[in-house]
């Protein structure tokens, strides 16, 4: 099960993905819960999950450790545990910006926080050894931690601009790379370096990438994969088919 809180102050949604036994986010984050579908020993090491690439960047708690799983260019397997996996999925340039490094020295990979800007933000301290508590304790470790970056930090509005330009769920039809480096003034060029910068990819894969979670967004909601790829703007459900294939295998 997976359930999702905005937090519109980090720009960012705290997500938990808990054991399937339990009913709610609320059941599964609140320490006075004790669902034993919590417990360490309840369940065996789940299977592992494939994970879409989305065009973001998320601070996860594992084994009480913070990491950051860099934006992925395509889908790739995550090995958890039975326990449940806490994290903050952060809007489209703007974890970056808050550890002030280039999102492409951190694509396609799951780095310690503490690699990135030293161990004194980055333990998980305050995670219990299981159980719901421990859920509780990961969420505050994630906030309060993302809270002190972004309250050091001075976010550049451009990288969340680009990144509305080129999704289609932001503007309709999204803008082509071309014509967003027009508006922004930038030549492809220096277009490609930047985009890189702030996502982990040329700005051309990250709106194939947008573009390709707007129609499976449709298609969760019940569209047709044809009445979905025409929304988006493919040429046709063949074209969905072949993005998907290039991004998910």
């Amino acid at each position: 099960m997976y359930r999702e809180t905005r937090i519109p102050r980090l720009r960012a949604s705290l997500w938990v993905s808990v054991p399937d036994k339990a009913d709610s986010l609320a059941e599964a984050t609140d320490p006075v819960c004790r669902n034993p579908a919590f417990g360490s020993d309840a369940a065996p090491a789940p299977a592992p999950s494939l994970i879409a690439p989305d065009g973001c960047m998320d601070l996860i708690v594992i084994d009480s450790q913070i990491l950051i799983a860099g934006a992925d260019s395509t889908a790739r397997m995550f090995h958890g545990s039975a326990a449940p996996t806490v994290g903050l999925r952060f809007d489209s340039g703007v974890l970056p910006q808050l550890l002030t490094t280039s999102a492409g020295e951190l694509a396609d990979r799951v780095t310690p926080l503490g690699a990135v800007i030293g161990g004194g933000h980055a333990r998980g301290g305050g995670v219990g050894e299981g159980g719901a508590a421990s859920v509780t304790g990961a969420a505050r470790v994630l906030l309060d931690t993302a809270g002190g970056l972004m309250d050091r930090a001075l976010l550049d509005p451009r990288p969340m601009s680009l990144a509305r330009a080129l999704d289609v769920r932001s503007s309709s039809p999204a803008q082509t790379v071309t014509e967003a480096a027009a508006e922004f003034t930038y030549s492809p060029r220096q277009l490609r370096r930047l985009s890189a910068e702030w996502f982990g990819y040329g700005p051309k894969h990250l709106a194939k990438i947008l573009r390709w979670q707007a129609a499976r967004d449709l298609i969760d909601a019940g569209r047709s994969r044809t009445a979905a790829a025409a929304e988006v703007g493919y040429a046709d459900a063949a074209h969905l088919r072949r993005d998907e294939r290039s991004l998910i295998g």
